[in-house]
């Protein structure tokens, strides 16, 4: 049975990798239309032609049309798959830089950089549930993911959306070379929060392992810490508590050393691949030309599309797949309300995931977890509304922040400076 699957954000850097994923599954999705839809449309034809070379060169029966507007690529679609980032490395630069200046982490996802993103990331989400197809699926993938798909549910009821992180794919694999086990096979049951999630229970090939003893015997690595791993934290960490912590808890439990690191730094996460992408989309282009492209695997480009393809694939074939993602909690986590947006094991079938039940947040991370859904939730209404009082309510609740005037220069200066991207928030 042929679909349509639109694909929002598809001038990326990340569509090599979801190019790939579909690929992965093409006999799974055989007959697809991919409606590609961007609002840089030299970008969206890059990818475009990208796509039609490797699925050609792969004999991948799949027909990819191009949209520079919501409303076509939307039309007749089952699953919207949304994969875009308002305002560009330009505004996540702003995200990490503010923050910073007033002695908070300035982050993408987590903290007030995170809050800026989702006032942007919201309201075009907000939208494309307003244009979808009833009963269509949003598989979301923009950032951050946990206030967004919350954002939906709650402002849009009604709308269909699962709420996508491959984080914790990366962190399974760090623990697994930190712990001496090998990747392939273990699991781990990853519960929380976006970016704050935690795990007790972790399996080889289905057996438990005896964490408490592993986590005893582990030495703590030196240094070694990249934008996406800092093992030496992570190790120190989960000695101290005594499970695995998601690779973002160095936000929190070493803030003001990472402030410092990110201030002598000199450059933001966002400036050091802006300076890159250059050289990166002319590598694509190349490869866009050749009979059999296989494109580098940077920004991305490598399984990163898999995990969204094989979770649009849970839905559509009625797969029953476990896999983690984020959605209404419905009891998952008994320490977080029932409707709490949050990350957990769930199986995936024709109609959604099903939460698998998994007891309560460990002890020594309770209450940060329950602070961080506070700000969520708030950060969220905000995002929904323009409500600056809300906004605030929302900066001054994260556990990064710990002054009502820091928090409110940041909204100040963020707010101004994001206001081409902002219309909820206009006076």
């Amino acid at each position: 049975m042929s679909v349509k699957i639109a694909i929002v954000g598809a001038g990326s850097g990340y569509m090599p990798g979801v190019i790939r994923g579909l690929l992965h599954r093409a006999d799974d999705l055989s007959g697809a239309e991919l409606a590609f839809c961007d609002i840089d449309a030299d970008h969206l034809a890059l990818m475009a032609r990208l796509a039609r070379a490797m699925f050609a060169a792969r004999g991948a029966d799949f027909t990819v049309t191009e949209h520079t507007g919501l409303e076509s690529a939307l039309d007749g679609a089952s699953y919207v798959f949304t994969t875009f980032r308002p305002g560009g490395m330009a505004a996540r630069h702003l995200d990490e830089a503010i923050p910073l200046r007033h002695g908070v982490v300035g982050q993408e996802t987590a903290g007030p950089g995170g809050f800026l993103m989702a006032c942007r990331s919201v309201p075009v989400l907000l939208r494309i549930a307003d244009l979808a197809d009833p009963g269509a699926w949003i598989v979301n993938y923009t950032n951050p993911t946990n206030v967004v798909t919350d954002a939906v549910l709650r402002h849009r009821p009604g709308t269909r959306i699962i709420g996508l992180c491959d984080q914790h794919v990366g962190d399974t694999v760090m623990w697994a070379e930190l712990l001496g086990l090998p990747s392939g096979g273990l699991e781990a049951d990853w519960i929380g929060l976006n970016h704050a999630t935690w795990a007790e229970r972790v399996r080889l090939h289905g057996e438990p392992i005896d964490l408490p003893a592993r986590l005893a015997e582990l030495e703590v690595p030196d240094g070694g810490a990249t934008p996406w791993r800092d093992p030496s934290r992570m190790a120190e960490l989960a000695k101290a508590l005594g499970f695995l912590p998601n690779s973002y808890a160095k936000y929190y439990f070493f803030h003001d050393e990472v402030v410092e690191e990110l201030r002598a730094k000199g450059t933001t996460r966002a400036q050091d691949i802006l300076a890159m992408l250059p050289a990166y989309y002319a590598s694509i282009a190349a490869e866009a030309a050749k009979p059999d492209p296989d494109p580098g695997r940077e920004r991305g480009g490598g399984e990163h599309g898999e995990f969204a393809v094989d979770v649009i694939c849970a839905l559509h074939r009625d797969e029953r797949r476990r896999v983690i993602v984020n959605t209404s909690n419905n009891g998952a986590i008994s320490s977080l309300d029932d409707d709490a947006v949050v990350e957990v094991p769930a199986v995936v079938g024709r109609d959604g995931p099903v939460p698998l039940t998994m007891g309560p947040l460990p002890a020594p991370v309770r209450g940060l977890t329950q602070a961080i859904h506070a700000y969520e939730r708030l950060a969220a209404d905000a995002a929904a509304t323009g409500d600056r009082r809300v906004a605030l309510q929302a900066l001054m609740a994260h556990p990064f922040v710990r002054s009502k005037r820091t928090a409110e220069r940041i909204l100040q200066e963020g707010l101004a400076a994001h206001r081409a991207h902002l219309p909820q928030f206009a006076p």
